[in-house]
């Protein structure tokens, strides 16, 4: 019997540099799958904090679990990524400053499969929210070094299944409008499956910050349209609009920063797409006012999702 095989083939292509380093960090990048389970992995807690809560953490590495697997438990969710010898460059880690140092990296528009699918019988509703947390880690996030400040951004131009995954639209005012519909689904399939494994759902969003980087209450996301013309200018704008200040991150103590910046392309141009996700911060100096003010200051509009930030 193979009805109960999944399977959606995914056509990506870099949007920005990708640096997603190998054996040897500084050498040549590798696309390898683990790199896409955990942004996936990140993004579906994000969002099933936001359904369950930040405090439930049993309920939360139950429903990882049947998703992604653990130490005793293998993901019934496959991953695979198929390529061609992808072209590398050099770039500036940070494009915004001169002399900076620099890495090897995937060079933007080059595209490869990935394919999400099934090992084995499962829940449909295990299937569909690891097809939601692939759309979250792309639309939302990026893969490898730098990637919060809009560096290894993602856009899919191809899909089997265009309902899991949808392909990116070649229009600003439609890739803002789906943005809603990707936060929603992930949050509906999440909850949905909370509710069948007995997980309880809160009634309302963890207060901010919450106790890990979740969809908690204070969440923003802003789209900034025509931000650049290039890749590198665009990253380069915003690593220069963003302040050495603790509530963004910081290396001592080593925390990741609250403000995910993707950069998305549509019509000959790049697109600024930011999400706060406000959680508590390593150094304890988290200022959501000071970041909310900064997003207020990059321009753009405000996306308001019911269920999440409305």
């Amino acid at each position: 019997m193979t009805d109960w095989k999944q399977q959606v083939r995914v056509q990506l292509e870099t949007v920005t540099p990708l640096f997603l380093g190998g054996a040897d960090p500084r050498g040549e990048p590798e696309l390898r799958p683990p790199a896409f389970r955990g942004a996936m992995r990140y993004w579906f807690r994000a969002a099933l904090g936001g359904v369950i809560g930040d405090s439930n953490l049993d309920g939360l590495r139950q429903l990882e679990r049947e998703v992604f697997g653990d130490a005793e438990y293998g993901s019934p969710i496959a991953i695979q990524v198929r390529q061609k010898a992808l072209p590398s460059a050099s770039y500036p880690i940070l494009p915004h400053k001169t002399p900076s140092g620099s890495r090897r990296a995937f060079n933007p528009k080059q595209q490869f499969e990935v394919i999400l699918g099934t090992t084995r019988p499962v829940d449909p509703l295990v299937w569909v929210n690891a097809c939601m947390s692939f759309n979250l880690a792309v639309w939302l996030g990026g893969l490898g070094l730098r990637s919060r400040r809009g560096a290894g951004s993602l856009r899919v131009v191809g899909s089997t299944d265009s309902s899991l995954v949808p392909v990116f639209p070649d229009d600003p005012e439609k890739l803002q409008k789906l943005v809603s519909v990707i936060i929603r689904s992930a949050l509906e399939r999440g909850k949905t499956l909370a509710e069948k494994y007995g997980v309880p759902v809160v009634s309302s969003l963890p207060s901010s910050p919450a106790k890990f980087a979740c969809f908690a209450q204070g969440a923003e996301i802003h789209f900034v349209k025509d931000w650049a013309r290039t890749p590198q200018d665009a990253m380069a704008a915003v690593m220069r609009k963003m302040p050495k200040a603790d509530y963004l991150g910081g290396i001592s103590p080593r925390q990741g920063s609250p403000l995910w910046v993707n950069i998305l392309y549509a019509s000959q141009a790049y697109h600024l797409l930011l999400t706060v996700l406000p959680s508590r911060l390593a150094s304890g100096r988290q200022d959501y006012q000071k970041v909310s003010q900064l997003l207020q200051s990059l321009g753009g509009q405000k996306i308001q999702i019911k269920g999440w930030n409305l």
